[in-house]
């Protein structure tokens, strides 16, 4: 067997037992068959796909489900808010260690370069996703995603030797926008309008004013959004508005965690971040009821 072969029937077998048992041998075997002769990256981005297919049937996130609709209504506000989130941390990281160091001592101490390519691949990947073009937006996330990595790399040993703070959280949004664009149901759910791609946009540019006025917003800021935005859950017709904004808040949600994670939190951060959690968890197990028991 080719690594190709095990690759794609490794994917298939991330279905759900129910639907390997009834699809499984006939998608494996259509999978080799259209990959037979194909360049490996064209293998390995259908490996992808059956893998994310998979993981979708497995988490409830089928276009039928009112999670997985949410979810992919969401994706275009988690890539601006991601992008947005990334872009303000940089530009106020600039602003505050430009003046004692040079450009080539903070691109290498907090790998700007690396950083900020992975904001422009976001923003490709939204662009990608307004156009109705999901498999270009998946991969340009997955690109940002790298970058993210590479910059956070680049940071640790100066992490590591007290001279940065720790780089971990900078990977937290592109994180969430890759995992968007790959465990959405995009190409089963109506490509953005005009109105999505209008609030989308709006969105990611009022975030970046935001946080470079007010940094806050991602932290205690996030949880009074949070807060409000939850108690749509209670009414039958803001319901499912309200789910939408608590996902599409997501990529903010690691501000908040980075805010605790290097320091020992105060009763009051202690007190938010609990809310936080709460509101998180009740979110996701009123939704979980609903799609187990549809009203």
């Amino acid at each position: 067997m080719t690594a190709d072969a095990r690759l794609l029937r490794w994917a298939v077998r991330l279905h759900p037992p129910y639907y390997r048992e009834e699809f499984g041998p006939d998608l494996e075997e259509a999978a080799l068959a259209s990959m037979a002769g194909r360049p490996r990256a064209a293998v390995l981005a259908e490996a992808a796909q059956l893998a994310s297919h998979g993981l979708r049937l497995r988490l409830g996130l089928g276009a039928d489900r009112a999670l997985g609709r949410a979810a992919a209504d969401a994706a275009p506000a988690v890539l601006a808010l991601a992008a947005a989130g990334q872009a303000a941390h940089r530009l106020l990281e600039t602003r505050v260690f430009g003046t004692v160091m040079t450009p080539d001592q903070l691109a290498r101490t907090y790998g700007t370069q690396p950083a900020w390519a992975g904001v422009a691949l976001t923003l490709a990947a939204l662009g990608a996703l307004l156009l109705g073009r999901v498999t270009p937006a998946r991969l340009l996330g997955t690109a940002a995603l790298a970058a993210a990595a590479l910059s956070a790399a680049l940071t640790a040993p100066h992490w590591l030797a007290g001279e940065a703070d720790q780089p971990v959280t900078g990977l937290l949004n592109p994180l969430a926008a890759c995992l968007f664009l790959w465990l959405a149901p995009l190409r089963l759910t109506p490509a953005p309008g005009r109105r999505g791609t209008l609030a989308a946009l709006g969105l990611g540019a009022g975030a970046t004013g935001a946080l470079l006025v007010a940094p806050m917003v991602g932290d205690a800021g996030a949880v009074g959004v949070v807060a409000a935005l939850s108690v749509g859950l209670a009414g039958r017709h803001t319901r499912r508005a309200a789910l939408t904004g608590l996902v599409a808040l997501l990529p903010l949600y690691p501000a908040v965690l980075g805010r605790f994670l290097p320091h020992r939190p105060s009763p009051v951060q202690a007190l938010e971040f609990g809310l936080v959690l709460a509101v998180t968890a009740a979110a996701l197990l009123r939704v979980h009821r609903r799609t187990r028991h549809p009203s």
